[in-house]
């Protein structure tokens, strides 16, 4: 039987809440650490039985704390993206304290693979603290460990996520992309996540020492503008693809084009999915999570 107290980074976020009150309902125990204890977020894990204690990563006091006794742990961490080393430093400290708290099964959530780039491309830097994390995990002498990389998070689409990934979008419905109409987005819903994160630590020797892609279904980007519209009725919501000149110039608005460019004859991952499916968790396709998030959308695509 699986671990039954289990710290969870990121609770207060999407990732880790959907594991959080995944965890709760089974439940089982579950702490977590945050800067705001008096947040919205910190006071509604609160409400379901979620012991959240005031602290940060870098706060080995406060993280030995909220470790102590703790078999699992839910390692998942937010690129700083001022200062992207940061990330691997917080998750070694993290590993540590989980160590010294006998921690027996860590479930990290990576991020999904890129193809290779030049070593001072902007995604290089950012993503390879959670290679090199991956790595550290696998060394660190844990009786179990899962590492979990998820593809493109449903919530991209949506505010907040959509104002920085692609700016302007919302308000206009207008996308910009520098993907091919055909280029497939390897895409998950963070609930699905959860649901991976918590298949694992309820079976640790059959997660264990694997290495997953968590990809729900491959959908192709014309495909998840026209689902959008579709399923919202918002007929202004709509994409153009740039390539050459064009998009040169839009990357000086929008940086992240040139990823996208990058990523536009990226091979499916349809076979992840796939392969996913045979871990028996239940995933939700792009159409239902637009439908079940309709409100959000619709906030955030009020004026389109």
């Amino acid at each position: 039987m699986g671990p039954h107290k289990v710290f969870v980074c990121g609770a207060t976020g999407l990732q880790g809440g959907a594991l959080a009150r995944q965890l709760r309902a089974l439940g089982w125990e579950v702490h977590t650490i945050t800067r705001d204890t008096g947040s919205a977020a910190a006071q509604a894990l609160t409400s379901i039985g979620v012991t959240v204690h005031q602290g940060s990563w870098s706060d080995s006091a406060a993280l030995s704390a909220a470790l102590a006794g703790c078999d699992g742990l839910f390692l998942n961490l937010v690129p700083d993206m001022t200062n992207p080393p940061a990330e691997f430093d917080d998750g070694k400290t993290v590993l540590a304290a989980a160590q010294a708290a006998g921690v027996q099964h860590v479930v990290y959530s990576s991020g999904l693979a890129l193809p290779p780039m030049p070593a001072d491309h902007f995604m290089t830097v950012v993503f390879k603290p959670k290679l090199d994390l991956e790595q550290a995990l696998q060394t660190a002498g844990f009786p179990r460990w899962t590492v979990l990389r998820p593809g493109y998070f449903m919530t991209n689409l949506v505010a907040p996520k959509v104002h920085m990934l692609y700016p302007g979008s919302a308000e206009s419905g207008l996308f910009t992309f520098a993907f091919r109409p055909t280029t497939e987005l390897p895409m998950i819903d963070h609930e699905d996540i959860g649901k991976f994160a918590a298949a694992a630590l309820q079976r640790p020797d059959e997660f264990h020492e694997k290495v997953i892609d968590v990809v729900s279904e491959s959908v192709p980007v014309a495909r998840a503008v026209e689902t959008m519209r579709r399923v919202t009725g918002r007929s202004g919501i709509r994409a153009e693809y740039v390539e050459g000149e064009a998009l040169q110039r839009a990357a000086a608005a929008n940086p992240l084009l040139v990823l996208q460019g990058l990523l536009r004859d990226v091979p499916s991952l349809g076979d992840a999915a796939a392969a996913a499916r045979k871990w028996g968790v239940e995933t939700a396709r792009f159409e239902q999570f637009v439908e079940r998030e309709r409100g959000e959308f619709d906030a955030t695509y009020r004026n389109v």
